[in-house]
């Protein structure tokens, strides 16, 4: 393991997305310690491309730090093959960082690192693996015996489960964003002296809007992909033992429906399910604060950003043990935790919530507060930035 000899300790970012890279980045820079950003594509980067392209960066983070690679943005977005890609994009950082002395910490994300990650300790730097998911391993594991419910033959690819676990061996440490998969790892004998935890944020966007005009029915939020691995099957089960008049009842969509789903959705959807698609993240306050609890029943996330977001826009949130809800969520103040694929739960909490509305007027105001004391990006920022000084 290398050593920071003297502060400010610079640090590259590498990833191949976008997932959490560019706020962190945005951190970095914010601290005066962002040597530089890895990335295939940015928007502020890449002036001639923005017109190809329908993502937005919000970050701010200064061009000359970015570093991408367009055929390479292209080919990911062109092919479905991940592995192959992700490789590519490995060598391409590998050797552009060879040839750097500007820096002291090499973060890098799992599957797509691990070339990185040997060239930075070969130099003595300390390096960092981001891994937002549990470990590979059980990630797996409950994949594909829930895929397996819907006859669909599922399991990650070999060779990334086989590159995922030599980054996992070989970096200094790894950061993990909630205490679910902190214990998939232990349990797969990782060791806790190597783990980091660092809950996620949300931005500043996500505010509760007093003004606005709800309407009088009782909302449910579902915020994210519709995708097998989100729970919705034990979701839409819990839809159907609400004992609440279809009229005085709406379920919100707000997301890109997967075709593994669209049988599952077809088989029990109702009139009063609204199905928004993917929305860009400054617009989602507007669709959120007129809801009045979120759902996210997911089996394996290992943040769900979208707990603070709904969080922060007055919404609380009832969610799985799986998705990091454990870290944010305060038991029966701002939201509830219920135990992967059980509608009842789900069910039961909800139902709590339509008969006690004075309770959910207070959860309301709860959680938006919860979100500014400790779940912004600034504080996901602070903490990152504390641990880089105490490795010095």
């Amino acid at each position: 393991m290398g050593f920071i000899s003297n502060l400010p300790m610079k640090t590259l970012v590498s990833c191949s997305g976008k997932f959490h890279a560019f706020a962190l980045a945005e951190q970095l820079q914010k601290h005066g310690i962002l040597a530089g950003l890895y990335t295939s594509y940015a928007w502020q980067k890449n002036r001639s491309m923005r017109r190809f392209a329908k993502r937005t960066d919000k970050e701010s983070i200064a061009p000359r730090l970015i570093r991408t690679n367009i055929p390479l943005a292209v080919l990911m977005k062109t092919t479905r093959r991940e592995f192959f890609c992700n490789d590519l994009y490995d060598r391409w950082v590998a050797q552009d960082i060879a040839r750097r002395k500007d820096y002291d910490v090499f973060i890098g994300w799992s599957g797509m690192s691990l070339r990185a990650i040997r060239v930075a300790k070969q130099a003595g730097k300390i390096t960092i693996l981001e891994r937002g998911s549990s470990h590979i391993l059980y990630q797996n594991e409950i994949l594909k015996e829930e895929y397996a419910k819907f006859g669909i033959d599922f399991s990650i690819d070999e060779r990334v489960i086989e590159k995922e676990l030599q980054e996992y061996e070989m970096c200094d440490y790894l950061s993990i964003p909630s205490s679910f998969v902190r214990n998939s790892f232990l349990e797969k004998g990782f060791a806790s002296e190597k783990l980091i935890m660092n809950p996620y944020g949300a931005s500043r966007i996500f505010q509760p809007e007093t003004a606005l005009q709800k309407g009088g029915k009782f909302r449910v939020l579902y915020l994210g992909g519709l995708t097998v691995q989100k729970g919705l099957k034990y979701f839409f089960e819990a839809i159907k033992k609400l004992e609440i008049p279809a009229d005085d009842l709406e379920i919100w969509f707000v997301g890109s429906i997967s075709d593994e789903l669209k049988a599952e959705i077809e088989r029990y959807k109702q009139p009063n399910w609204e199905f928004w698609g993917h929305i860009p993240q400054h617009e989602l306050p507007e669709k959120i604060t007129r809801c009045d609890v979120g759902v996210f029943p997911s089996l394996q996330d290992g943040f769900g950003m979208v707990i603070p977001q709904m969080l922060g826009c007055g919404v609380p949130v009832i969610a799985s043990t799986n998705t990091g809800g454990m870290d944010i969520i305060r038991e029966g103040e701002t939201g509830f935790i219920v135990p992967v694929r059980s509608p009842e739960a789900i069910a039961e909490k909800i139902m709590f919530l339509y008969q006690n509305p004075d309770i959910l007027t207070k959860m309301k105001s709860q959680s938006a507060v919860s979100v500014q004391n400790g779940f912004t990006w600034d504080d996901y920022g602070e903490r990152y930035v504390s641990f880089l000084k105490n490795l010095a």
